[in-house]
């Protein structure tokens, strides 16, 4: 099961640099020292978590591929009644051109646009995961049994 926790990683004192500013005030002819805060102890960071302290990465490339690999497939025209035919990419965004045409009046409950946008999202959404767990199980090994 994948979670997302949130940690705290220790910053060193060297990491964080506190400098005196030191200035000669005109009015009253005084050194006048500007001491900056002590420094932080602890920075929260997002960390990724797959299962059991395994590291998750994400790699820009894996993105931009799973987004490929959605859109061309689901470019491709098909014969089902809710596309008319057409790719359901090209009919996503026909209905959205549509209901842009009718600005700023929104699509009603009913309008196909829902279900292609439902179904869009889902498909891109599932390329995007199973394309990250393949690379990240590749690397991590998990695949050689198989």
């Amino acid at each position: 099961m994948a979670f997302i926790g949130a940690a705290v990683a220790p910053v060193s004192a060297r990491a964080v640099r506190a400098s005196v500013c030191t200035s000669r005030s005109v009015f009253v002819g005084a050194r006048v020292a500007a001491k900056v805060a002590a420094p932080v102890a602890a920075v929260p960071t997002m960390k990724f978590e797959i299962s059991e302290n395994t590291p998750f990465e994400i790699n820009p490339v894996i993105i931009v591929l799973s987004i490929l690999g959605w859109v061309v497939p689901s470019s491709l025209p098909a014969p089902i009644a809710l596309t008319s035919g057409t790719g359901l990419t090209q009919a996503f965004l026909s209905s959205m051109n549509s209901n842009l045409a009718a600005w700023p009046k929104g699509p009603a409950g009913d309008d196909p646009f829902w279900t292609l946008c439902f179904l869009w999202h889902v498909g891109l959404f599932a390329a995007l995961i199973f394309g990250t767990i393949g690379v990240n199980g590749r690397k991590s090994g998990r695949f050689d049994d198989i």
